[in-house]
């Protein structure tokens, strides 16, 4: 027998059983609902292939220690994709701050190493972001402890962490853009809660699970989810196991900046890496160096279903792929006729290895490309050039503004002759192109921005717009275009209005484009 506030082995295998129901049960809604970081519908798919290698490796094990160590050993080597990784190491967490204490484990132990099991996943995630699982691990039982006192037994606990987990899981669809914008849950933080509702439930021998396609409690997506198509072209995992120890710091330097959905987890002398990437072979060789690779997976997102639309085309005889940065200004340049606009990561410069596996499904094709810098367009150049294709026009798109007003004048051009011809004509035309960038210092604001090349800088946003988007300046042309960046105020995006709003012989237009590198980009034409 046990006490009500304590939990044996006999019970954790239970419990971790019931979990692993209740997480099947709902696993083709987990991947309609992924959408991020990747949408390639596989979050669903992966929890559940990463939590069943943990559950079979569990054999005849009685204690509470060695069921759990057998089940974390499982998970830790069968981890798939981001979700999976990031729930391999949360158990790990538990595992790591209940390994040393007595049995039958205390309610109050297993609460306190919930609250470790967070800080263990949280440090394994390079980039961490709000509204995720991450989210729904920290928050859940930090608003269960003050819940709790020394009468609380095993269903009270779970009771409560499962309601808090839940009212969690409903909040992360504000957390996130991309959430909010398709009315959706994210899907790995809805995939931990059902890990441990379905523990709950085997508390009360309940054999009916959490039905999340009948649930009212979920928010009703939007009838077609937007979902983005993925730079980074290369889901990459591997287990390293080196030849000396080295510190996960040293390993995360070298994976910084060539891709995302980093996790990164180091134990003892083993390495394990998830990545998503355009240079897997490339890292792979690189740590090898390092230590012998004893698994490796690399799925080619780009094979996925969800990425069927690069298949698609919008143009009868060619096709369209730009690059530009943020995911605003890559949905508007899609609206605009590119078959495919890759968001750009921030601070990320393409090399030309990786631009030819993003355009590499196009190549057979007659193709238009649109750069987002100087640098890219050189580099197109130099693909085009040295591998003598024929068949592709590289755009002279040196900045945003002028992809945009290259694609809007193409509107009614559909053979790809003549769009190259137009194309050829537009070099001609001069676009005017400028930025506005926020600083903060010591709690003081500063706007910075560029006419004729020159750097301005002023604590007054209005009086920096005057100057740079002066009416003189903008005389010649006939129609300004605003992208706002992913962090600027609305109190600028107010004073951008009143101030083109005055000017009537200016068509003005505002387009929420989220990138990174600067709080507004001006384009005039």
């Amino acid at each position: 027998m046990i006490c009500e506030n304590t939990i044996d082995g006999g019970l954790l295998r239970r419990m971790l059983h019931s979990g692993f129901t209740s997480l099947s049960h709902n696993k083709n809604y987990l991947n309609d609902l992924n959408i991020f970081p990747v949408s390639d519908s596989d979050t669903g798919t992966n929890m559940k292939k990463t939590f069943k290698n943990g559950i079979a490796a569990i054999n005849g094990e009685f204690s509470f220690h060695d069921v759990f160590s057998s089940f974390v050993n499982g998970i830790l080597l069968g981890s798939r994709g981001n979700s999976g990784f990031i729930l391999s190491q949360y158990f790990l967490g538990i595992y790591d701050y209940i390994k040393n204490k007595d049995e039958p484990v205390t309610i109050g132990i297993f609460s306190c190493a919930l609250q470790h099991a967070y800080e263990i996943a949280y440090r394994a995630v390079i980039h961490p972001a709000e509204g995720t699982m991450l989210t729904v691990m920290r928050d859940g039982i930090e608003k269960t402890l003050p819940r709790l006192n020394d009468k609380t037994s095993v269903k009270d606990f779970f009771d409560v962490l499962t309601e808090e987990m839940f009212l969690c899981v409903q909040e992360t669809v504000k957390q996130m853009d991309v959430l909010r914008e398709n009315n959706v849950v994210d899907s790995g933080a809805l995939g931990f809660y059902l890990i441990f509702d379905g523990m709950k439930k085997s508390l009360n021998d309940d054999l009916v699970h959490f039905n999340c396609e009948q649930s009212e409690l979920l928010p009703k997506r939007i009838p077609i989810l937007v979902k983005s198509i993925s730079f980074f072209r290369y889901c990459t995992e591997f287990v390293l196991r080196m030849y000396e120890e080295k510190n996960k710091d040293f390993f995360v330097r070298l994976l910084s900046k060539r891709g995302d959905s980093i996790v990164v987890a180091a134990d003892k002398s083993v390495l394990k890496v998830h990545i998503h990437t355009n240079e897997p072979r490339e890292i792979m060789d690189e740590f090898s160096k390092y230590g012998d690779i004893a698994v490796r997976k690399v799925d080619d997102l780009f094979q996925t279903e969800e990425f069927e639309r690069l298949k698609l085309r919008k143009h009868t005889d060619f096709a369209i792929v730009a690059f530009t940065k943020g995911e605003g200004n890559a949905a508007i340049l899609e609206q605009l006729g590119a078959d495919i606009a890759f968001n750009v990561p921030s601070e990320h410069y393409p090399s030309e290895e990786e631009l030819k596996k993003l355009i590499g499904e196009f190549l057979k094709e007659n193709l238009i490309i649109f750069a987002n810098d100087k640098e890219t367009h050189e580099r197109l150049r130099r693909i085009k050039w040295f591998s003598n294709l024929q068949n592709v026009y590289v755009a002279e798109s040196e900045s945003l503004s002028k992809t945009f007003f290259m694609l809007s004048s193409l509107v009614f051009t559909d053979e790809f002759k003549n769009i190259v011809k137009s194309l050829e004509n537009l070099k001609k035309q001069h676009i005017f192109q400028t930025y506005i960038k926020t600083t903060v210092i010591e709690n003081s604001t500063q706007y910075s921005g560029f006419l004729k090349n020159k750097l301005i800088t002023t604590d007054n946003f209005e009086q920096l717009l005057d100057t740079v988007a002066d009416e003189e300046i903008l005389r010649s042309y006939s129609t300004v275009i605003i992208f706002s960046g992913k962090y600027c105020k609305q109190k600028d995006i107010k004073s951008i209005h009143v101030h083109f709003e005055k000017n009537s012989n200016i068509e003005f237009s505002f387009i929420e484009g989220k990138q990174h590198e600067s709080d507004f980009i001006i384009g005039a034409y």
